[in-house]
């Protein structure tokens, strides 16, 4: 072998022995300190884990690959109804008229869409729970490499370069962080499968899967890269330091100014950084409480609800029958309608039984038409009013409790014919100050032949798409098969399902009975979305005021430590516990009040990018900035309380004696 060569392969040689060198003084020194050990192991853990958790979700939602073949030729056609609508999806009818007409288009399908959230903040909260972490792992390694100088000292006196020293130090962060990681893992895994109990339905992709290769690599890079930083900034800090001043006093430490400004500047941070997400939080919540004091505009208790639909009669079809002749099929499909209801109603426990084609708190346009009001100016076809329209049966607003405003509600007469009940909204907003009994409107504006019908009632809103979407014109007619039976019960209306479904399959054992629930549930369901937002962004948001109220304590414990002889020299001269006490918490106090600062200013920035989250709420709303800096402050104070209190009890003579 040549020289270089044989140079080569002893410095690579040199190298793998000083890393595991490095390695295995490092675990020697984490046995060490078991202490230290645990709580750095722990932080790193939640926050390493909070990553792995969002990252896992974020990678099997947002970042997998559409299941379609050249996904960038996709477009989406959406409507457009201005100021009210600035985006919503197709009605069924718009949805088969682009279809037919589209020439651009080689193919076309129509979806559900899935609301999106809130994936900026929420992808910032864990962020800011990392860096949060890190600064109290950055804390510790200060506080454990000052408890070293003399150790360091010792060993550049005796020959050891800087660069050595960084090495070893950097070597027990990186190891430090990695055992975080893996409790991070393990944190993840159980983070995800808590997580998979409160996810909408319209997100359950975030249940199936778990930790994958892309998801562990992910893990990896966030511990080396946070073992790195936690590591680096203490190790530069120490050595920076005047170590020939440290063997001069015989191995007595002492805090320099430049470490304490670093740890407060340290512990600021973490108090600002965990205000932004408690913040958001905060917002969420409020807006969440001001959603469920909505009032549905029906009464949602004791209701089942399920679906029987009978064979669909071909469009074409359809169009041959004459109006006269859709008005008699309706009242045939209304009577059999009627035929099961009463079977169901003599079931125990049920006190009514109605029906109606789309149920409120829908997820999607599925029954809606243009309009135009008779002697009133008629707009271009495309900014025609929209009205969702509603069959109904003859009971069905006694049924759910929707309240009758004006006139009256269906009889049988009104079965198949062109009477119509409109609700409030668009009673108010057509004939402001008038009355609409006896008032006609035209549901086939965009049909040459128009069809003329007239308003004999009014009734109450309901929310029909969610209880923070807008109010709807809702028209309502009664007759025809009405596919969703509602069924109100003195009692539990899940429990008369099974019966209820064996009734009807008693008159026609073909029609299959399907979405069997309650409006309860559908209720449920129409704020799972805003609920699982707000718990996540809460849940990450209470790990960072639980990690920057450890900082605090952190660098509050060990600036009492560091301090003892100063304490000890006050208490000697006459200062008193209360004195002791103000001093140790005042600065603490300080420290939270400049965080606190520096925190609304920021949340202040961001939470608006929460507004279109929000309901009722500002994004700036003044109770909720309050409430969050007063609770910040509260916790931060408390954090301070343990060593103020164990400096108020130092004993003068020990105190002087301390090393």
């Amino acid at each position: 072998m040549d020289v270089d060569g044989w140079g080569w392969a002893a410095t690579k040689r040199y190298r793998v022995d000083s890393f595991l060198h490095d390695l295995k003084y490092g675990a020697r020194m984490l046995l060490k300190n078991p202490g230290f050990t645990i709580v750095a192991v722990l932080t790193l853990a939640l926050g390493i884990g909070a990553n792995t958790a969002i990252f896992s979700v974020v990678q099997r939602v947002l970042l997998r690959l559409p299941p379609y073949q050249q996904p960038e030729s996709l477009v989406q056609i959406f409507n457009t109804y201005f100021p009210a609508w600035p985006q919503l999806g197709l009605s069924p009818g718009d949805f088969q008229d682009f279809r037919r007409q589209a020439q651009n288009f080689s193919e076309m399908t129509a979806y559900i869409d899935i609301p999106q959230g809130f994936n900026f903040m929420l992808f910032a909260a864990v962020g800011l729970v990392l860096l949060i972490a890190c600064a109290n792992i950055v804390n510790l390694l200060l506080a454990r490499n000052a408890a070293r100088q003399k150790e360091i000292a010792l060993r550049i006196a005796l020959g050891a370069s800087r660069s050595r020293l960084v090495a070893q130090l950097l070597t027990e962060s990186v190891l430090l962080s990695a055992l975080g990681g893996l409790g991070g893992i393990v944190l993840a895994t159980a983070g995800l499968s808590a997580l998979g109990t409160l996810v909408p339905p319209e997100l359950a992709i975030v249940k199936s899967g778990g930790l994958n290769a892309q998801v562990l690599a992910f893990t990896v890079a966030v511990c080396f890269l946070s073992g790195i930083v936690c590591g680096l900034v203490p190790a530069i800090q120490t050595l920076n330091q005047n170590l020939q001043g440290v063997l001069k006093e015989g191995g007595r430490t002492s805090a320099t100014s430049g470490g304490n400004n670093l740890r407060s500047t340290l512990v600021v941070s973490q108090i600002a950084l965990a205000l932004i997400p408690l913040v958001g939080a905060g917002l969420l919540i409020r807006s969440f409480h001001r959603m469920l004091s909505v009032d549905p505009g029906f009464r949602p208790d004791h209701i089942l609800t399920m679906q029987v639909q009978l064979p669909a009669i071909p469009l074409a079809q359809l169009s041959k029958l004459s109006n006269d002749q859709q008005n008699e099929l309706a009242r045939k499909q209304s009577l059999q309608f009627q035929q099961m209801a009463e079977r169901i109603q003599s079931l125990p426990g049920v006190k009514g039984v109605s029906g109606i084609n789309v149920l409120p708190l829908a997820t999607a346009l599925q029954a809606a038409s243009r309009f135009l009001v008779e002697g009133q100016s008629a707009p271009e076809a495309g900014a025609r009013p929209v009205a969702q329209t509603r069959n109904t049966s003859l009971d069905y607003f006694d049924a759910v409790g929707i309240p009758l405003v004006k006139g009256r509600l269906f009889t049988p007469a009104d079965l198949g014919g062109n009477n119509i009940i409109i609700n409030d909204a668009l009673a108010k907003r057509f004939w402001p100050g008038a009355d609409p009994i006896g008032k006609r409107i035209n549901l086939c504006s965009l049909n040459p032949q128009p069809c003329w019908l007239s308003v004999v009632g009014v009734v109450g809103n309901i929310h029909q798409f969610g209880l923070d979407a807008p109010p709807t014109f809702d028209v309502y007619s009664a007759g025809g098969w009405t596919p969703n039976f509602v069924i109100r019960t003195s009692s539990d209306p899940v429990a008369i399902a099974h019966s209820a479904a064996e009734e009807n399959h008693k008159i026609d054992s073909s029609l299959p009975v399907v979405h069997v629930t309650t409006l309860d549930s559908l209720l449920d369901d129409t704020v799972a979305p805003r609920r699982f937002s707000t718990v996540l962004l809460g849940a990450f948001a209470l790990l960072a005021l639980v990690l920057a109220a450890v900082g605090i304590y952190g660098v509050m414990s060990y600036i009492v430590s560091r301090r003892i002889n100063e304490i000890g020299v006050r208490m000697a001269l006459g200062a008193q516990p209360r004195d002791i006490w103000r001093l140790i918490v005042g600065n603490g106090a300080r420290l939270a009040l400049a965080g606190i600062t520096i925190g609304v200013a920021g949340a202040l920035a961001l939470s608006r990018l929460l507004s279109s989250l929000l309901f009722e709420v500002r994004a700036s709303d003044p109770a909720t900035f309050a409430a969050v800096a007063a609770g910040l402050a509260i916790v931060a104070l408390f954090a301070c309380y343990i060593p103020a209190h164990r400096a108020t009890n130092v004993d003068p003579i020990l105190a002087l004696r301390h090393d």
